[in-house]
């Protein structure tokens, strides 16, 4: 497994409310878009990262028993209730909360979980595909399809559905996917994806896909060369290379 992020404050905020976690012995990446003002995005995002951290991995004995959808859905809500309550408990912080996005890699399968308008990207045989859907009032009417997506105001992308911390109720978006060689995983932060549409970031993928440290930093200088509007948070995962791929596999054909 390779693996590579990358968070920037952008070219316009003075504080990068994104945070990142990222342990690939363990197959876990984890990334949050903090909101809520003043210090607020900054504590949300990063209680998000460090709860649902924790909570996968005092969970990991129970992973064939449980499931790793529920492991991950119980990690979410446990950031939830605790970024709601400290927000409860510290006035100053009221109103705080953040995307999520849980990604975890085991052996043949990635399980994902997301709350927010952050998004997981995958890469598969030179073409780019969203896994997850934005939780906000744009994808909502796209959805409907009472308006095309060039009409939708771009204000409404900022307008969310539901986040961790803030929502009455939760609804995670949970997806398995079994994974082939060469596939690669993008998270990013919407910092990322105001900037640069699907096809920027295709692009980018293709271009430099061999070294994903290259990547994140290419995908950083793309989104500030845009302006920079926002905070740009990447991870890149490629579970598992193309080449090592083949040289697992033929020994077992030859077997």
């Amino acid at each position: 497994m390779r693996s590579a992020w990358k968070s920037d404050a952008g070219l316009v905020r003075e504080n990068n409310e994104d945070a990142v976690r990222v342990d690939e012995a363990q197959g876990i990446f984890i990334l949050a878009d903090g909101m809520g003002g003043g210090p607020g995005g900054e504590v949300a995002s990063e209680l998000a990262v460090t709860i649902a951290f924790e909570s996968i991995m005092g969970h990991l004995p129970d992973l064939e028993s449980t499931g790793t959808g529920r492991i991950l859905a119980e990690a979410l809500a446990e950031a939830h209730s605790t970024i709601a309550k400290r927000a409860h408990d510290t006035p100053s912080l009221d109103g705080m909360g953040t995307t999520l996005e849980i990604m975890f890699i085991r052996g043949a399968e990635a399980v994902i979980c997301h709350v927010g308008d952050s998004r997981v990207y995958l890469f598969r045989r030179g073409a780019l595909r969203q896994v997850t859907t934005d939780d906000n009032y744009a994808a909502v009417l796209a959805r409907r399809g009472n308006i095309s997506a060039e009409r939708i105001p771009s204000a409404y992308r900022h307008i969310l559905t539901q986040a961790v911390g803030v929502s009455q109720e939760l609804v995670p978006e949970i997806h398995t996917l079994g994974l082939e060689p060469g596939d690669l995983f993008l998270i990013c932060s919407d910092g990322l994806t105001e900037a640069l549409d699907d096809e920027e970031i295709e692009t980018l993928m293709g271009q430099y896909r061999t070294d994903l440290s290259d990547l994140a930093e290419a995908f950083v200088a793309a989104a500030n060369a845009k302006g920079g509007p926002d905070n740009i948070s990447v991870v890149v995962v490629e579970p598992l290379p193309a080449a090592a791929a083949e040289t697992l596999v033929l020994p077992l054909l030859l077997a």
